[in-house]
């Protein structure tokens, strides 16, 4: 079976441009397990490309079903990863997904081969970049700069961290991509 990538870390660290990044990568041939969520779809959110969405009710419907292997309800809305998608794409390749690390950890259990990469970077980097952010209202803002250290806490839990400062990003994606690299060469052996 494929091995499973996981991103975590605090919001406004980078992790879905750093996603982003490595499933273009010709050579790594990842996949992404993609979340379903019971948030509404951006205007520029396609279903089943980027999130799948289900109401609460389906949402939990599956839960109680055990159709998730992790899930979570954060900020109101509830996000999970579907036994069946992943499945599915650890069929086509090594999968490369972001959870938080509780997720991480629920993955890592009923698939071994999982490696937890921490994503970090200043606080003020994280602060200024959540700031940034098209649309982030103050509620936003104060709500995720308050989970943000418990998210940078969890840090001693990942198998590898990784920082992502301000001005960084190509050397944070050249060291996942190496990390990656790395490890899949070591499975061929």
């Amino acid at each position: 079976m494929n091995p499973i990538f996981i991103l975590v870390g605090p919001s406004g660290v980078g992790k879905s441009t750093v996603q982003d990044k490595l499933l273009a990568d010709p050579v790594l041939h990842l996949v992404r397990a993609i979340t379903t969520t019971t948030r509404v779809a951006r205007p520029t959110e396609t279903e089943g490309m980027d999130f799948f969405f289900l109401s609460p009710e389906d949402f939990q419907k599956k839960v109680n079903d055990d159709g998730f292997v992790e899930w979570v309800e954060t900020f109101g809305r509830s996000y999970g990863t579907s036994r069946d998608e992943l499945n599915t794409k650890l069929a086509q390749g090594p999968v490369l997904m972001i959870t938080d690390m509780r997720g991480a950890h629920s993955i890592k259990k009923v698939f071994a081969d999982t490696h937890i990469i921490f994503l970090d970077a200043p606080r003020e980097d994280l602060e200024r970049r959540i700031r940034e952010r098209p649309g982030t209202t103050a509620e936003d803002l104060e709500r995720r700069l308050k989970r943000m250290d418990e998210e940078k806490s969890s840090a001693k839990e990942a198998d590898v961290v990784i920082e992502n400062p301000d001005g960084s990003l190509e050397m944070t994606v050249r060291k996942v991509r190496d990390l990656i690299s790395a490890s899949l060469a070591r499975r061929v052996h």
